[in-house]
């Protein structure tokens, strides 16, 4: 049985350290000034055992914890992690170890809750990547995994069915290698991150595409982008409403009876934080609506 590692360490060749430290430019990036960061995670790793018995708390935006963590210079992670040190959790000595240690991407999560085989196909995506290429939200998985799960099962299942599956390296296979499979996935799916953005989208484009498909979406990408924007200034004025006529409390749309997708989209798209309590079933039922006057 393949033996499938986290998504922060997938393999021996590369680690994901996007998330440390604990407090960063939400716009940075690994592979910005990627010489001066490689020069930083080697020094912290030479200077770990000074740091260690002379340790200071850190401005959230550089960790003297994140480092090499072999000799080779390819994992790059956590130097304080409780798994380096026989159990001992080290991380407060930054002064950040409740935050470090609950830190879990969604990307992770939803990892996590897919299918061996569908992990398999995750991963393949990235052979051949650095820990830095790996760790940038440009890496083509990343981009991925920042949709919801069952929209990620949809690309998944509709890249196998045409043939862009990415397959392990093999020095007998005369097909693409893993950069030209990993850039074939990319270029046909790129809409998703280039012309959507997952915080917006992913509750209207499951609805679509699981009905209809990727094509589908994909060839009527203008027009969804109209509906959805159209949608966004219905809602703003379906919720002013709602607050004119609703005597029960205001709460914040992310503790509404709603997937955390349409929670996202009413709050970054529509601009609406808080609702009435009660107000679900009438905004699903409002959506759901719209979309009849786009789905065939």
């Amino acid at each position: 049985m393949l033996n499938l590692a986290s998504l922060c360490f997938p393999d021996q060749d590369k680690s994901c350290f996007y998330c440390c430290p604990p407090i960063r430019n939400p716009e940075a990036d690994p592979l910005d000034n990627i010489e001066e960061k490689r020069c930083l995670l080697r020094a912290n790793r030479k200077e770990l055992q000074n740091n260690l018995a002379d340790p200071h708390e850190i401005s959230g935006e550089e960790c003297w914890g994140l480092g090499f963590l072999d000799d080779q210079e390819k994992q790059a992670g956590c130097l304080l992690h409780p798994l380096r040190h026989q159990g001992h959790d080290l991380r407060h000595l930054t002064g950040y170890q409740f935050k470090c240690a609950n830190a879990l991407c969604r990307e992770a999560q939803v990892f996590t809750d897919l299918s061996e085989a569908e992990q398999k196909f995750c991963l393949d995506l990235c052979q051949g990547m650095d820990s830095f290429q790996y760790s940038s939200r440009s890496n083509p998985l990343m981009c991925l995994l920042a949709w919801d799960k069952e929209m990620v099962q949809i690309i998944i299942r509709d890249s196998l069915k045409n043939e862009f599956a990415v397959q392990p390296i093999d020095k007998n296979d005369k097909s693409p290698n893993p950069t030209q499979k990993s850039s074939t996935f990319t270029n046909k799916y790129e809409f998703l991150w280039q012309k959507l953005d997952f915080r917006l989208d992913a509750f209207l484009t499951l609805l679509v595409a699981g009905q209809n498909g990727l094509n589908f979406l994909r060839d009527n990408l203008d027009d969804y982008i109209q509906l959805r924007d159209d949608l966004f200034l219905e809602l703003k004025n379906k919720s002013t409403r709602l607050l004119t006529i609703s005597d029960t409390p205001l709460r914040p749309v992310h503790k509404l009876k709603i997937p955390l997708t349409l929670s996202r989209l009413l709050k970054f798209g529509a601009n609406l934080w808080e609702l009435p309590s009660g107000c679900e079933k009438e905004i699903l039922q409002h959506i759901e609506n719209k979309l009849t006057t786009f789905l065939p």
